[in-house]
């Protein structure tokens, strides 16, 4: 799960943490980040396994023992699923230095409002690739917008259970050259015309601004593909459909 490793990366010496911490930023993680409704212990477990680290070794036992009594992370509602207790959400957005998403960035580069209901990381990174638009950073709004391609592209494969076609043998994700080719030769979905023919010129632009040392983008680089970016963001969210995508 991509998202769970992006996750973590936020938080400074991970690794080192307790098993019994690490439960409490999975549980931020799965209400939080992926707005799950809910969770239960086995969703717990499932993000030690998807990174491959020890578990804690009674995760219902301390689920538990933390929905009782003074101090309490977690509440317990509709059955058996938790919820984090308000004090201690805001107390773990300190910790790892979420604060609330920002405002919205009115930009003329692309509308922020296609990320409503997507995932919050996805609206971070639309915001800051509008806010560099805006203050005249065009190669930080470039490099940005081709992450965001990237990574919608590998969550429209997520979605829909087939990414190991997109992967390598050593279970890394393709270049976005790659992902690109398995995309529209996929036939689980009908990319439209105008997309297959916006995704290259996003990715040339992203690319130079990325990877060549001399070109240096301006804004009328970026305006040449505005119509493009906002065709392919569109359209892979329509195929993701995140609402009613539970990851």
């Amino acid at each position: 799960m991509k998202a769970l490793d992006t996750f973590i990366e936020k938080i400074e010496g991970f690794d080192q943490l307790s098993s019994s911490t690490q439960i409490d930023l999975f549980a931020y993680f799965l209400l939080i980040e992926q707005k799950n409704d809910g969770f239960v212990a086995k969703d717990i477990s499932e993000c030690f396994d998807t990174l491959h680290i020890q578990p804690y070794s009674n995760i219902p036992s301390y689920l538990s023992s933390k929905s009782k009594g003074k101090g309490k992370k977690f509440i317990k509602k509709n059955g058996n699923k938790y919820y984090l207790e308000r004090t201690f959400k805001q107390s773990t957005d300190a910790q790892i230095g979420t604060p609330a998403l920002p405002s919205n960035v009115h930009s003329d580069f692309f509308p922020i409002e296609l990320f409503d209901n997507t995932r919050s990381y996805l609206k971070t990174i639309a915001n800051q690739a509008l806010a560099s638009y805006n203050k005249g950073i065009y190669d930080g709004c470039s490099v940005l917008t081709r992450k965001l391609i990237e990574i919608l592209i590998i969550e429209c494969f997520e979605r829909y259970g087939n990414d190991n076609l997109i992967k390598k043998p050593d279970g890394n994700f393709l270049y976005l050259s790659d992902l690109i080719i398995e995309l529209l030769k996929e036939p689980a979905w009908n990319i439209g015309r105008n997309a297959k023919a916006s995704l290259p010129k996003i990715k040339k632009v992203g690319d130079k601004s990325a990877h060549n040392r001399r070109f240096i983008a301006r804004k009328s680089d970026l305006d040449k593909i505005q119509d493009d970016i906002r065709t392919v963001i569109e359209e892979l969210i329509h195929l993701i459909d995140y609402e009613n995508w539970k990851k």
